[in-house]
This record gives C-alpha cells, structure tokens and sequence, in this order.
C-alpha cells in the first residue's frame, strides 16, 4: 500500500481531495517536514482497532494465566513504586 505524503498547507486547500484519497491509501501531513497526521478509511481505522483488542485481550489473557495479586499485594506494591 503507497502512501501520500503532503504538507498541512496543502492539505488545508485540498481536503476534499485527501478524503477520497484516504479511502484507498494512507495520506500522511506533514508540518515542517514532519509527520503530524494520518489519515486511513473507517475499513483500515476499524482493523487497527479490531487488532488492538485482540492484542489486549491476548495480553490479559496471559495475565490471568501468570495469577493475580489480590487486593492487599496490589495496593501494597502501587504503595511501594508511589514511596520509591
């Protein structure tokens, strides 16, 4: 997948243009030659979000599986790292 890359400026003046385009690439802005936005179709936006909770909910997963600390231990070691 390419990917447009165009100035603020330009983007400002061409918005209508970077919605259509956004439906089948990525259109990166940039602000002094850095990038400061990108933006995807709802389709992409949707995946990344569909990726992310399968992510966390991996990660809790494996979590669960290494045992909890309670209530008592958690506050303690939130207490420990707070007084550190």
């Amino acid at each position: 997948m390419t990917n447009i890359t165009i100035p603020a400026t330009k983007a400002k003046t061409e918005f209508g243009k970077l919605i259509d385009a956004a439906r089948t690439q990525p259109v990166s802005i940039t602000r002094n030659g850095r990038s400061v936005a990108v933006m995807i179709s709802p389709e992409e936006y949707n995946k990344l979000l569909a990726t992310d909770d399968a992510y966390w909910c991996n990660e809790a997963e494996k979590a669960k599986g290494g045992g909890l600390l309670g209530k008592k231990k958690s506050s303690e070691f939130i207490s420990s790292v707070l007084n550190s």
